[in-house]
């Protein structure tokens, strides 16, 4: 007999399953309807490779689970996984192996139909969502024409892309997080930091940094998680003629060995700009994405890890909270 379930969904099942199983608290918790079973898988997928940290903090992460909704328990499981990976100092995939496991297949049918498939990185894909759907938004429900669907407007885009249309419609992500998530503190409440990817979710700390590193940074002062005080203006670090500068002057990844061009490559702050570094040709140099998440990855195990007082609080940030 086979199941309607792909192989993906019926591993996630087996795993939740094994998890509830070896965790008599968090069995209870979902035989009694205290959390549900979105809940559960969440708390499997985080627990794997965790499981002694998991079996120490199960009750905590239980009372989390009960007080929110699945949505804010994956951001806060996520959180949690990220401190557990710090504290224990391992090795663990990151931003750089999503990059290096991104691949496109294209095949052809027998009628010369094409079919793709592929896998993005969270970034690549969100900026890739951007693109496709500013190009074709969605149709008038009360044109000549039925509307078509989302997959057909993507589609479309696609093909305008290949044949050199819509230049000017930008790809552009959003990255929302907190003071002390940007600087590397980790929070002992899970609930209590934000570093998410917006249409995504929560992202690493690293990637997040990395991002900021070349984009544009604004500002938002709030009082509570709802209650906006200020909106500060966008400031993009690296202005358009230091950019063309780097290019020129780099004129690929400065990796040794990685030839990467350097219109391809990010913009990277020797000196961290969160830590004060300037937005200067002096501290700036290009990286491929790869390198470049590699470099925060090493600059936040370095911050994180460092002799007590060593670093202390970035200085000149002006930041509220």
């Amino acid at each position: 007999h086979r199941a309607p379930l792909t192989r993906q969904d019926a591993a996630t099942l087996v795993r939740t399953a094994r998890h509830v199983h070896d965790h008599r608290a968090t069995a209870q918790a979902l035989a009694t309807g205290e959390i549900t079973a979105t809940h559960a898988e969440l708390a499997a997928r985080a627990a794997r490779r965790r499981e002694e940290f998991y079996a120490e903090h199960e009750v905590t992460l239980l009372e989390v689970a009960r007080d929110l909704p699945p949505s804010g328990f994956r951001v806060a499981a996520q959180h949690w996984a990220r401190c557990v990976d710090a504290v224990a100092g391992r090795e663990k995939r990151g931003p750089a192996d999503d990059l290096l496991d991104s691949y496109l297949d294209a095949q052809a049918t027998f009628g010369g139909v094409g079919h793709l498939e592929g896998r993005l990185d969270p970034v690549s894909f969100q900026a890739l969502l951007q693109r496709l759907d500013a190009l074709e938004p969605p149709d008038p429900t009360d044109g000549p024409r039925p509307p078509r669907t989302l997959a057909r407007r993507r589609a479309d885009a696609l093909m305008r892309l290949v044949h050199g249309e819509g230049r000017r419609a930008r790809a552009a992500v959003e990255v929302i997080l907190d003071v002390d998530t940007l600087l590397g503190r980790l929070s002992p409440d899970p609930t209590a930091q934000c570093c998410e990817l917006k249409g995504f979710g929560p992202i690493p700390t690293d990637l997040a940094q990395a991002l900021a590193c070349d984009g544009a940074v604004g500002r938002v002062l709030m009082r509570g998680k709802s209650e906006v005080l200020d909106l500060g203006r966008r400031t993009r670090l690296v202005t358009p003629p230091l950019r063309r500068m780097l290019e020129i002057r780099d004129q690929t990844c400065t990796e040794e060995g990685c030839d990467v061009p350097g219109w391809w490559c990010d913009a990277h702050h020797e000196v961290p700009w969160w830590a004060g570094g300037p937005t200067d040709a002096r501290n700036l140099r290009l990286r491929c994405r790869y390198h470049h998440l590699r470099d925060h990855a090493r600059e936040l195990m370095e911050f994180r890890v460092g002799p007590p007082g060593a670093r202390g609080d970035p200085p000149g940030l002006g930041l509220a909270s």
